[in-house]
């Protein structure tokens, strides 16, 4: 397909003119069904992409879950550990939070 008008020579003068019409009809309508396909490729493209970040993102928020999951049973596990090996120190602490608290809420009131 050639991408330069190509006219016909006759008398009349009418017939070339009608003969370019028809080729940038031709050539117009072949364009247009190009814009379509890429326009389909363009969406297909950025529906994949889109995909492929979304299953990204789902996979770090699932990975960084599990690392804060185990981060706060290894938190919990040491707080147990530390109120066993020391429960007096524990219960003392307990109570001056509990005194402080309590000396707070007093004085708003």
């Amino acid at each position: 397909m050639s991408d330069t008008l190509t006219p016909i020579h006759n008398n009349d003068g009418a017939g070339t003119t009608t003969h370019h019409v028809e080729e940038l009809r031709r050539k117009y309508t072949v364009a247009k069904s190009a814009v379509a396909d890429l326009a389909g490729e363009v969406g297909k493209t950025a529906k994949d992409q889109v995909g492929d970040l979304k299953s990204h993102a789902s996979d770090w928020v699932h990975d960084k879950a599990e690392l804060l999951k185990e981060q706060a049973s290894d938190s919990q596990a040491a707080m147990i550990t530390l109120v066993r090996r020391n429960p007096v120190k524990t219960v003392a602490i307990a109570a001056a939070v509990g005194l402080l608290v309590g000396l707070l809420i007093r004085r708003r009131d």
